[in-house]
This record gives structure tokens, sequence and C-alpha cells, in this order.
């Protein structure tokens, strides 16, 4: 199945149900979103989905997950463009993993085989090659394994009283 990247900027849309769809993803160990697809029409459900966070620092890849359903034309996403009339394609997605601050960083994905990939889209439903979505799937499970321990080593904390 394909692998597909898709781009939150929030200096467009600050997202404001985030911290919501990550507590019921520690909650279910997933959270279902609806997301735009810019112009892409060509997205299977079950695909492989990766989230980038553009525009302000830090930027990189804070989520993962797979399509559920093939991209609709709606609503534009943005106000002043929704108010135009203007629509673009949704599709929804499952995401498995979500973060705020990414976990793999643009540094780590300017070095081969991820330079030649462009990890800032104007729009979101760009599909990753094949060798790349490979090598960032192997790096996303290294970085998510090493987040795990990290929880599972930690002493609880000291209760006072």
């Amino acid at each position: 199945m394909a692998t597909f990247l898709f781009a939150w900027n929030p200096k467009l849309w600050n997202w404001p149900e985030l911290a919501a769809d990550r507590r019921r993803l520690a909650r279910k160990g997933f959270v279902d979103t609806q997301w735009s697809s810019g112009r892409t029409k060509q997205i299977e459900p079950g695909s492989r989905a990766f989230m980038v966070r553009l525009g302000v620092p830090p930027k990189g890849i804070i989520g993962s997950g797979v399509t559920l359903t093939l991209p609709e034309l709606g609503p534009h996403w943005r106000e002043d463009k929704h108010a135009l009339g203007i629509q673009t394609r949704h599709l929804d997605i499952r995401w498995e993993a979500l973060f705020e601050m990414p976990i793999v960083t643009f540094d780590e994905l300017s070095v081969p085989p991820f330079a030649r990939y462009r990890w800032t889209p104007r729009a979101s439903g760009m599909r990753i090659p094949t060798h790349v979505a490979d090598a960032l799937e192997a790096l996303w499970e290294r970085k998510l394994a090493a987040i795990t321990s990290d929880r599972v080593d930690s002493p609880p904390p000291r209760r006072r009283g």
C-alpha cells in the first residue's frame, strides 16, 4: 500500500482538538480525524499516513496512521476560502500515534535517503516514494520504541504527603 504525507501548519490552523485527540488516542489506542487531502484523489483506504508539522519550529513528523476513506470533495477547511465557496478534498485518517511536537525532526529528514523528498508540501496528500517511506517507517518505529522505553524505564513520581 502507498504512503502519504499530510501537513499541519499551526500558523494557518491551531488544531484546537489536538490535546483532546491525543488523550482519546491514549485511552483507545487510536483517534479518527477528518483531514484535507488537497487535490489528491488517488488515496486508497488502508494507505499509510504520516503527519508533518510545518510553519513554526519545531518542524517534523508528529503522527502516523492509516487512511480510512477515499478523498471526497467538501467545504474548504480555511474559513476565508470556505466563505468564498471554495472546496477541497477530505478523507478520514485513523491516527495510531500523534504528538504535539515532532519525534522525527527536519534535521533527521535532511540526510539521505530523506533529503531528496520535499517535506514541506503546500498541501496534504503528497505521496512518499516507496524507498523513502520504508526508511521513514524504520526511523519512526525506532523513535516510538525509544519513547515507549523511556516511559517504562522512568520511575513513578514520588508522592508527597
